[in-house]
Parts: structure tokens; C-alpha cells; sequence
């Protein structure tokens, strides 16, 4: 009766996670929305979102905090509670890179943005791909498959590397000629750094599937 009350508040634990990444998602996919159409008013409500986020981040760690009070869960159990807490922690932080992004939109203003932006949409649509594929591989017990997509997602990281090279090039070529948009230009080369920060955060939530089914 004890373990199958401790399996079921876990599982519950687990698809509050999900939710919580899924808000995630939702608030990279709106901060570069607000970026490439200038929408400053988009920007402003990802901006009061990350309370949101910070508000489940917070609920969710006294959740686990009760699971281990109550439950007194043995070694093994509590390795996994104590990862979700990471993991947990992890989303918080991509939050608040996808705020960051959102400043810096509205840092950037609503003059027309001084270069073609190709490539930062690319490494956003990749950074949510990696995000919902690391959660998910934290939320299956199979080590083949944890190993499998842990695999796809150091590949994926490596071509956001890659991605994040071309941007700077592409931005310091353009403060040489333009100077007058280096301030702009500079705000656009965080705006990378933020989507890559988000992949480096993912892959540490799939280090920690590797942990817990021992790869």
C-alpha cells in the first residue's frame, strides 16, 4: 500500500514536470516570436510569464521535498527525487533564459533589425526540439533508450555549436561595416548565447537520465 501511494504521487510528480516543461517551450517559442516580429508587447508577457514558471518551479520542489518527508524513500528512490529537483532547477534556469531573450527584444526595439536572422530562428526551433526530447528521455526507465537519445542529443548540441559560430561571424562582419549597429548587433549575439545556454542546460537534464539508469 506505502509503495504503490509512493509510485503514484512520483508519477504525479513526473507529468507536473512535463507541464512544466511544456510552459517552457511555450515561453522560447514566444520570446523569438517577439524578437523577429518586434512584438514588444509579446515580449512583455513572456517577461511576467517567467513568475509563472518560477511559481511551478517552486511548487514542485516543496512537492518533492513532502514525497521524501512522507515517504522516507529508500536509496534508490531517493536518487530519483532528488533528479527530478534538478531537473526541476534546470527548467527554471532555461525560463529564464527564454526572458532573457524578451529583454533583450525590447532592447533591440522596434527599428527594423539590422541583419537577416535566419540562423537564430534555426537554433530556436532546434533548443525547443533538444528541450522536449531531454524531458522526455527523463521520463522513460529504458537505459537503451535513455542511451539512444542521450546520443541524438550531444549530435543535436554539436550542430547548435555550429549554428552559434555562423551567428557571430555573421554579426561581427556586420558591427565592421555597420557600425552605428554594434549595440544591436551585440544584443542579437546574447539573444544566441541565451538559445545556446538552453541546449547546454538540456543536455544536462539527459546526463541525469544517464545517471539514473546507470550509463
Amino acid at each position: 500500500m506505502v509503495r504503490k501511494e509512493f509510485s503514484s504521487e512520483l508519477e504525479k510528480l513526473e507529468i507536473e514536470i512535463k507541464l512544466m516543461a511544456s510552459h517552457v517551450e511555450n515561453s522560447i517559442e514566444k520570446s523569438i516570436h517577439s524578437l523577429l516580429e518586434q512584438d514588444m508587447d509579446l515580449a512583455d508577457k513572456v517577461i511576467a510569464g517567467d513568475d509563472i514558471i518560477d511559481d511551478m518551479g517552486a511548487e514542485l520542489e516543496v512537492l518533492c521535498i513532502n514525497l521524501i518527508r512522507r515517504q522516507a524513500p529508500l536509496a534508490g528512490d531517493l536518487r530519483e527525487i532528488v533528479s527530478c529537483m534538478y531537473v526541476i532547477e534546470e527548467l527554471e534556469r532555461i525560463g529564464d533564459y527564454a526572458e532573457g531573450i524578451a529583454i533583450l527584444t525590447k532592447r533591440i526595439g522596434i527599428i527594423p533589425l539590422p541583419t537577416d536572422l535566419v540562423i537564430i530562428p534555426q537554433m530556436s526551433i532546434k533548443s525547443i526540439e533538444m528541450l522536449r526530447l531531454s524531458t522526455e528521455t527523463f521520463l522513460i526507465k529504458n537505459p537503451e533508450d535513455v542511451k539512444s537519445r542521450y546520443k541524438q542529443l550531444k549530435s543535436d548540441h554539436k550542430k547548435i555549436g555550429d549554428l552559434s559560430k555562423d551567428v557571430r561571424s555573421a554579426l561581427i562582419e556586420l558591427m565592421k561595416k555597420k557600425p552605428a549597429e554594434i549595440e544591436r548587433a551585440t544584443y542579437l549575439l546574447w539573444v544566441a548565447h541565451n538559445l545556446e545556454r538552453i541546449t547546454d542546460r538540456s543536455i544536462n537534464i539527459a546526463e541525469r537520465s544517464m545517471f539514473l539508469v546507470g550509463n
